[in-house]
C-alpha cells in the first residue's frame, strides 16, 4: 500500500477521532470521509485498534516537532513551558473530552501505549523542572518528582472527570486554573515576574 494513502488515513482518522471522539467514529464513516471501500480501509489497518494506535503515535510525534520548533524559539524553562501550554490549549480546545476517556475504556491496548508514553513525557518534564532551578526560575528546595507528580495526577483527573467541571464551570477554565497556579506556586521571584511578563505579552 502507498505510503502516502496510509499517512492519509491516520491525518484523516485522527482529526476524525479527537474532534468528535473514538466511540463515535466508526471504520465505515472514516472509509467514507475517506472517499475508499470499507474492504481497502481494512486491507491497510486489520482493525480499529491498530488504526487508533498509529493515531495515537502520529499525535505523539506532531507534539514532540513542535516542541523542538519551540525550544528553538525560546530562552529558558519558563518560557519553553508556556509556549508548549499556550499550544496545548489550543488543541484542547479542539478535542473532545471523550477523547479520552473512550481511549480508555474502549481501547485498552492502545491506552497501555498512551500511558507508557505518558511516563516518557513525564521524565522529559522533570528535566525541564531540574533545568528551571538551574537558571533560577523554579524553587530549589522542591523535589521535582513529587511537583510533577502533582501536576500529571491533576491533570489526569480533570480529563477523566466530567463532574468536577460540567455543572459550574468549562473544562478550560479548570484546565487553566490547575496549569497556571502550578507554575506560580513553584516558581521563584524572578520566576514569577517572568510568567507575568509572558502572560501580558500573549494574552494567555
Amino acid at each position: 500500500m502507498d505510503a502516502k494513502v496510509k499517512e492519509r488515513v491516520i491525518r484523516i482518522a485522527t482529526d476524525l477521532f479527537l474532534r468528535y471522539g473514538i466511540k463515535a467514529i466508526t471504520m465505515d464513516y472514516i472509509a467514507g470521509q475517506l472517499g475508499m471501500s470499507k474492504r481497502t480501509l481494512y486491507e491497510i489497518f486489520k482493525d480499529k485498534d491498530s488504526l487508533l494506535l498509529s493515531c495515537v503515535q502520529h499525535v505523539d510525534e506532531e507534539r514532540v516537532k513542535e516542541v523542538e520548533e519551540i525550544k528553538k524559539k525560546t530562552t529558558n524553562s519558563i518560557e519553553l513551558f508556556l509556549s508548549v501550554y499556550q499550544r496545548s490549549l489550543q488543541k484542547l480546545r479542539c478535542t473532545n473530552q471523550n477523547y479520552f476517556s473512550d481511549l480508555k475504556k474502549y481501547h485498552p491496548s492502545v491506552f497501555v501505549y498512551y500511558e507508557a508514553n505518558k511516563e516518557k513525557n513525564l521524565q522529559n518534564f522533570i528535566m525541564l523542572l531540574e533545568q528551571g532551578m538551574n537558571e533560577g526560575y523554579i524553587r530549589k528546595e522542591l523535589n521535582v518528582e513529587i511537583i510533577s507528580f502533582l501536576l500529571s495526577a491533576q491533570l489526569e483527573l480533570l480529563i477523566k472527570s466530567n463532574d468536577i467541571y460540567l455543572n459550574k464551570y468549562s473544562f478550560m477554565e479548570v484546565f487553566e486554573t490547575i496549569v497556571m497556579n502550578f507554575v506560580r506556586g513553584i516558581a521563584t521571584p524572578k520566576g514569577v515576574a517572568f510568567i507575568d511578563e509572558f502572560v501580558n505579552r500573549n494574552s494567555i
